[in-house]
């Protein structure tokens, strides 16, 4: 099989890291890479930081003060399921817990849980993408592509990642910690490294819709 639909079918989410950060030469790799990604007329309306180090730590010991002191998240961007979609979330999450052995009344099992999200699974570093707040439909069009090329690059030099919105819902810590300008929106953050080996965690494998379920071909 080719090695890049190889790709595309055998990633998936890791929740559980190693401590090794990215080499110099493979980050170059991929940025050189992922810059070809197609944005509509060019506009490549994209900005990513990678973030390591103490500036991580500050970022992950923030966000946990907010989700401990049970403060409501402010996206910038709204990610509200829509109805017909809002029961796949809910059989991902009860297939998720399965897997990790959390039964549906334990409470402090399933708060450590959703807690994970916001230590960024503890990886060693985390990509965060982001844009200019005046954004148009296009936008968000360019920044889906640019994050499957950034995740698909990850991929191919042997990384893995969780692409997260829900982590990225405290923007206020994103804009304090990394001084990202108020112009700015904070779309997504991909905790990443190389995915732990034997982890149980990482075992789980998300369902996917059967191909005719949303394919039809037309000729």
């Amino acid at each position: 099989m080719n090695l890049t639909l190889r790709n595309m079918r055998s990633r998936k989410s890791a929740r559980e890291f190693t401590s090794e950060l990215i080499s110099e030469s493979d980050l170059q790799e991929l940025l050189e890479a992922i810059r070809r990604a197609p944005s509509g007329k060019n506009s490549q309306p994209w900005k990513l930081a990678l973030v390591q180090g103490e500036p991580l730590e500050k970022l992950r010991s923030a966000l946990c003060e907010k989700f401990d002191a049970g403060e409501k998240p402010s996206p910038d961007f709204d990610s509200t399921l829509l109805q017909i979609y809002r029961g796949r979330a809910i059989d991902l999450g009860k297939a998720l817990f399965a897997h990790k052995g959390i039964a549906r009344e334990d409470k402090e099992g399933r708060k450590r849980h959703d807690r994970a999200n916001f230590e960024l699974f503890g990886a060693p570093q985390a990509f965060v993408l982001t844009c200019n707040r005046e954004h148009v439909d296009t936008t968000l069009m360019d920044l889906g592509i640019f994050a499957g090329y950034l995740m698909l690059g990850l991929e191919s030099l042997g990384y893995s990642c969780c692409p997260q919105v829900s982590s990225a819902s405290y923007t206020d810590v994103y804009h304090d910690v990394l001084q990202i300008p108020e112009t700015d929106a904070v779309a997504m953050v991909f905790p990443f490294g190389r995915a732990l080996p034997g982890s149980h965690v990482n075992a789980f494998n998300t369902t996917r819709e059967p191909v005719e379920n949303w394919f039809r071909l037309v000729k």
